[in-house]
């Protein structure tokens, strides 16, 4: 496996995590010495909008599960050097997520949307229920990018489908974009700034597809 070598990146807490990265291709394992990160919202609250929405909807959701591109697919904490080599796509040595960003986010939206109240119910794509709706979300990018090596963007990218889930015909789409700047250049800020990121990214999904109930 092909080791990078790369500058040392300063943050308030100096962490190593950044002094050596290893490129995608086998490197993904959880291990004992990786510090697992997540994009769970520490103080998760009920969202702003479910106090005025209604209480009589009748019409019943279903959240497929989130889809991701084979590079997303792994539970590496990926970044990349866009001031010294944009096109590299780099993992940290000790650090990783928890799951996958599509588990991640699959997670947050969907109770984000059943705290919404705007839906009848929220059913999960592994549910046997039935729905009128399938929501889709394609999840495009959700990387960490390095901007100097004292600064830096963490990004969340994705399109969302909204079916009808008799005939599968399109409803609506949309794409999202969301990006929140690092307060700290190391795997700690990296991860705050992607839950950070996270929060905005569901909002913005839910908020858009509940004006469709």
């Amino acid at each position: 496996m092909r080791v990078v070598r790369m500058p040392r990146l300063w943050g308030a807490a100096r962490l190593g995590f950044l002094g050596t990265a290893f490129l995608l291709g086998g490197c993904a394992t959880a291990t004992p010495w990786q510090t697992p990160y997540n994009i769970t919202a520490l103080h998760s609250s009920v969202p702003v909008e479910a106090k005025n929405a209604p209480h009589t909807a009748q019409v019943v959701l279903q959240l497929a599960s989130v889809s991701a591109p084979s590079w997303l697919d792994t539970n590496a904490y990926q970044y990349h050097l866009l001031y010294q080599n944009p096109q590299m796509l780099l993992s940290y040595r000790d650090a990783r997520w928890v799951g996958t960003p599509a588990e991640m986010l699959d997670m947050r939206l969907l109770q984000h949307l059943q705290q919404s109240q705007h839906w009848k119910a929220v059913l999960s794509g592994q549910s046997s229920g039935a729905a009128q709706y399938v929501l889709r979300l394609h999840l495009s990018n959700f990387v960490v990018n390095f901007t100097a090596p004292r600064a830096g963007q963490a990004l969340i990218a994705g399109t969302a489908t909204l079916l009808n889930d008799r005939n599968y015909q399109v409803i609506a789409q949309h794409a999202f974009q969301e990006s929140v700047p690092l307060k700290t250049a190391s795997a700690a800020g990296g991860a705050a700034a992607m839950t950070r990121a996270g929060s905005d990214f569901v909002g913005a999904v839910s908020a858009w597809v509940n004006q469709y109930q």
